[in-house]
């Protein structure tokens, strides 16, 4: 009884004792190195959406990023069907 015992105490303590194997850790290493690097000039993209298009549900069904009168030059038919909500900041909310 007692060497069954201990036997399961050992076979547990080797559960919480793995270790990742080097040859994982290495194989790792080699995928970061043959990845390309890219650079992105974050600066240009807009975080949030200029202008957003909701349905009667509250759905986004359209959103525009960029500059304001740009889009509203360019989407004159689709701003003049939907009625305009509300605007936060320089974020403006409507509905089709």
């Amino acid at each position: 009884m007692t060497i069954l015992w201990s036997a399961k105490a050992e076979a547990k303590v080797d559960t919480f004792n793995e270790v990742i194997p080097m040859e994982l850790k290495e194989v790792n290493e080699t995928a970061k190195e043959m990845l390309p690097l890219y650079d992105i000039d974050m600066e240009e993209v807009n975080q949030q959406p200029t202008i957003t298009f909701i349905n009667k549900y509250g759905e986004i069904v359209a959103e525009f990023y960029g500059d304001k009168t740009t889009l509203k030059n360019k989407f004159k038919e689709s701003l003049e069907k939907g009625k305009f909500i509300t605007a936060f900041g320089n974020h403006e909310f409507y509905l089709l």
